[in-house]
């Protein structure tokens, strides 16, 4: 027997089915089949996509993230910490095509077993013992579009505290889109694909590479309402990433794996209990003045 196999049935037997299957507990393989694929326009799912992940209008939304990271080194995983995170953003609609978004996110690095902050951590395979910084990144711009590529200077040393501990310096290649939109039953679901390489001056190999993929689902009744702005959004998260200069792992090869889920709050109390502890600890003026802080305003 046959099986004809296209590219987005590919894209979803390869990523969809297993976090599908995990956004809806309980769910079963005939049930994954009856998932419907949506024939939308980019403007549409550039539009349903920003209802998920943001907000239609300028107010200040607050994704958030709660992953594991791991060191993937010759084929072996190491746990590593837990990543708690939230990114606030604004969006501006130019047009159907195009939005401009701001954003800063601050991440904190938890003991897996304990819950605490980490201010140190023994690095697997060297054994280094490396001081555990916290992430606080932007505010950032960007164009929001259903598919982009960009080469550019990077940036993000520079609008990140202590950016040399993050990132390296050079020219950005960067890819972003959307894509995959899907339906069963009231859950609709769609990709985001994300991945960044930097190439210091003179060199054809990346210092720093980020590659993430998300499957965000929303209630389709809530997105098909015109008078809705913002809908809530699970998010399920995987991202690989080069080793940070923080954790001084040299020549050793391999990089991180990161995964968990996401999702949004349209105000600080609707993070995650411990996130939101944190945040309020750590950068009181992204509770205080989230406005002014993507503005560039805040003291």
């Amino acid at each position: 027997m046959k099986t004809n196999l296209n590219r987005r049935s590919i894209l979803a037997g390869a990523l969809g089915a297993p976090f599908l299957a995990g956004l809806a507990p309980g769910a079963h393989a005939e049930e994954y089949s009856g998932l419907t694929d949506l024939d939308l326009t980019d403007d549409e799912m550039l539009h349903y996509f920003v209802k998920l992940r943001s907000s239609l209008d300028d107010r200040v939304t607050m994704g958030w993230v709660d992953a594991v990271n791991y060191a993937f080194i010759d084929g072996v995983t190491y746990p590593m910490y837990r990543l708690l995170s939230t990114t606030i953003r604004q969006m501006r609609k130019v047009n159907d095509s195009l939005y401009k978004s701001v954003s800063l996110e601050v991440a904190m690095y938890m003991d897996i077993e304990t819950g605490e902050l980490l201010d140190k951590l023994t690095m697997p395979v060297t054994g280094n013992v490396v001081d555990v910084p916290l992430y606080r990144a932007g505010p950032s711009h960007m164009d929001m579009t259903v598919r982009a590529e960009d080469t550019a200077e990077f940036t993000m040393g520079q609008e990140t505290v202590d950016g040399e501990s993050f990132f390296a310096t050079g020219q950005v290649e960067s890819q972003r889109y959307i894509s995959l939109p899907q339906l069963r039953g009231d859950d609709f679901y769609i990709r985001q694909d994300i991945s960044a390489r930097v190439f210091p001056a003179g060199e054809s190999r990346p210092s720093f590479f980020y590659r993430e993929w998300t499957i965000n689902q929303g209630s389709w009744k809530a997105l098909s309402d015109p008078s809705a702005i913002s809908v809530p959004v699970d998010v399920a998260y995987i991202a690989n990433t080069a080793f940070r200069p923080w954790m001084q792992m040299g020549d050793t090869p391999g990089h991180t794996v990161q995964n968990g889920r996401g999702g949004k709050a349209e105000t600080p109390e609707g993070l995650p209990v411990e996130l939101l502890r944190l945040v309020k600890l750590h950068h009181p003026d992204l509770i205080e003045d989230p406005r002014g802080v993507l503005a560039g305003e805040a003291a």
